[in-house]
């Protein structure tokens, strides 16, 4: 039986003890390396090369989430869980941002982290329960402040029209011609949107209609 091999980073002995007997209570599970800083968590994973990094976000020298960016950077592929005291929505983000493919908090029981084991090695993404709480937490916030910002800033058609113009590049004379109105009258609009979109030019308007979906 092929064993994977498995590398734990953790600056606590106990810790790397308590995942080291769990994750040897698999017998097609290997731990092959332990590392207490984020240094020698580098060090080892490019001496051993390990299928899977079990790694604390604490940790001395450099801590998880930099130990995982570098890791990423080099080996795009590489299967690293973070098992972290820490629930804090900014860690998770970032952890998903360079790649990360599994987190558990570690106040969880230790079946959480043997289904993010699993499921990382078969090539999948795993966040535990209060891990997928804070995402989707997260994600609940920005919808709802987008939907606020969509119900604060009421556009008529022909606003929208205008805005649509001025991110395509034209002139206020092009767009007159293009609208079949008067010059003055394209600055009228675009002198209300500006108030509309608490904007103070064409650049921060464009961006600010991008960000509610007005250029679709």
């Amino acid at each position: 039986m092929q064993k994977h091999k498995i590398l734990i980073a953790d600056d606590h002995a106990m810790v790397r003890d308590g995942v080291k007997n769990l994750v040897q209570q698999n017998k097609d599970l290997i731990v092959i390396g332990e590392a207490r800083s984020g240094n020698e968590t580098l060090e080892l994973f490019d001496k051993l090369q390990p299928d899977l990094l079990i790694m604390d976000i604490s940790m001395p020298d450099m801590n998880g989430m930099e130990v995982s960016r570098t890791i990423l950077a080099k080996n795009p592929g590489a299967s690293i869980v973070i098992l972290s005291m820490y629930d804090d929505e900014d860690y998770i983000s970032r952890c998903l941002e360079y790649g990360v493919k599994g987190y558990v908090v570690k106040n969880e029981s230790g079946s959480e982290l043997e289904y993010a084991i699993r499921s990382v090695l078969q090539g999948k993404n795993y966040f535990s329960r209060q891990a997928q709480d804070v995402i989707f937490k997260k994600y609940s916030q920005n919808v709802a402040r987008k939907k606020t910002q969509e119900e604060e800033i009421s556009l008529t058609k022909r606003e929208i029209e205008i805005v649509r113009l001025i991110a395509d590049g034209l002139t206020s004379q092009q767009m007159a011609d293009r609208l079949f109105i008067s010059p003055r009258t394209v600055e009228t609009h675009r002198a209300n949107l500006m108030k509309k979109m608490s904007v103070k030019n064409a650049i921060e308007l464009v961006k600010k209609a991008q960000q509610l979906d007005l250029l679709q």
